[in-house]
């Protein structure tokens, strides 16, 4: 009896219980994917577009079945484009807030800053050795003030002051002198007495310099013209290692190519440039009108882009190598030294294209209305050759492959019809393919 008590008394109150639990609602529909217009929210308010095509002929869900390629996309393929939806969304408000953080880095640097002495830590209120220069006797000495600014002096190996701290700059040059630059004028002086070599009536300098050693480098001085342009003297030193007046120039530029340095400069009488080594030496005559550095060195040489204004006025463009060696002559509209590296230099001639070795041979004349250099592989190595493009009297282009030597490998055919399959069977000729 007490049993049945029990059960009962169990059943009443899963009853109540269950009387407390509100009913769930049926499912609603919240959103619809349509294959035209995307993820259409209903809870928003969103319809399909005005263009769609199930405007007007009832939901998308009720035309085809559900196979790929009918109006109704599958569950995977909805459930993937909601994905990339968020996926946008959310890429979207990173954009925003990296766009924002970056606006305020830049308002926060913008903002003038007060220099504190900490700033030029470790610096301010040393001496040190300056990477100026040296002698065998003497060396440049660095002094930072409180400020951090540098003044520059020199010192004998003793550790006795030649000359204290008292110069901007100061580059030694050679054995028996430095350039130096005071209170905004330039000059010589010798690093071993301090004594003036050349008075100091020059605006700036250039010069090369050695921390370990001094040699014989040149030394440009300049001055400012009542015209706004300066005019350099090129200082060279003599059998006794005086330094004399060399040159005078109306540019001149000191760098380092992949083979040592060099001194650009133009002429202040020709206005035509010339090339010379640090010493002064000279390796090209100046009878350029122009000459850059092509940032580019092959085989242990580097080559140069040269320009000659021809007799009609227009200008024609050829390399050279830094030993003076016209690699390309002074013909052509555009060289391109640097594309292919080590497999040749492209040139230009009124819009046709050509090819040139690094060592000044013919490979191609320019004949191609294109040249492409392109590799493939033969399960060894990548096998390098030249594709060359034309065109037919008839209007029809046409494409040949040819080698790195400049032998022609295929016939001139269709363009999409040549590829490399129809050398593949002769790759073991072909040049090995790097990057250089």
């Amino acid at each position: 009896m007490k049993r049945i008590i029990l059960i009962l008394a169990a059943v009443f109150a899963t009853l109540s219980l269950a009387a407390q639990i509100p009913p769930v609602p049926e499912a609603k529909i919240v959103a619809v994917y349509c294959r035209h217009c995307g993820l259409i929210n209903l809870e928003k308010g969103e319809t399909h577009r005005s263009d769609c095509p199930y405007v007007n002929g009832g939901d998308e869900s009720s035309s085809g079945s559900s196979s790929y390629g009918s109006g109704r996309l599958s569950y995977g393929e909805r459930h993937e484009a909601a994905w990339e939806a968020r996926k946008a969304a959310k890429e979207a408000r990173k954009a925003e807030r990296e766009a924002r953080k970056a606006a305020r880095n830049a308002e926060k640097y913008a903002r003038a800053k007060k220099v504190k002495l900490k700033d030029y830590q470790p610096m301010a209120g040393k001496t040190v050795v300056a990477p100026k220069g040296a002698t065998d006797n003497t060396q440049v000495i660095a002094k930072y003030d409180r400020q951090g600014v540098p003044t520059y002096g020199l010192k004998d190996k003793s550790g006795k002051w030649v000359k204290k701290p008292q110069y901007q700059a100061i580059t030694i040059v050679g054995p028996a002198a430095a350039a130096y630059k005071k209170k905004g004028k330039a000059g010589l002086l010798d690093p071993n007495t301090g004594e003036p070599l050349l008075a100091g009536d020059y605006d700036q300098y250039q010069a090369f310099y050695y921390p370990d050693n001094a040699r014989n480098t040149m030394v440009a001085l300049g001055r400012h013209g009542a015209d706004g342009n300066t005019e350099w003297h090129l200082m060279k030193a003599d059998e006794n290692g005086d330094y004399v007046d060399a040159l005078v120039c109306s540019s001149a530029e000191f760098f380092e190519d992949g083979t040592g340095r060099k001194i650009a400069y133009r002429r202040a009488d020709t206005q035509k440039v010339g090339l010379a080594d640090e010493k002064g030496g000279e390796i090209l005559p100046p009878v350029f009108d122009g000459l850059k550095y092509l940032d580019y060195s092959v085989d242990g040489a580097s080559y140069y882009q040269a320009r000659m204004v021809q007799a009609d006025g227009k200008s024609a463009l050829g390399v050279i190598d830094d030993s003076g060696r016209m690699v390309i002559p002074c013909t052509y509209d555009k060289v391109d030294a640097k594309t292919w590296g080590k497999y040749g230099i492209k040139v230009e001639k009124d819009g046709k294209e050509g090819v040139y070795d690094i060592n000044g041979n013919q490979l191609f004349p320019a004949s191609f209305e294109k040249m492409e250099l392109d590799h493939f592989w033969d399960g060894i190595r990548h096998r390098a050759y030249f594709r060359g493009f034309v065109t037919q009297p008839d209007g029809t282009r046409r494409s040949a492959l040819f080698d790195t030597r400049g032998n022609q490998l295929t016939d001139f055919g269709e363009e999409s019809a040549v590829d490399y399959f129809q050398i593949k069977d002769r790759a073991a000729e072909l040049e090995e393919y790097r990057i250089y």
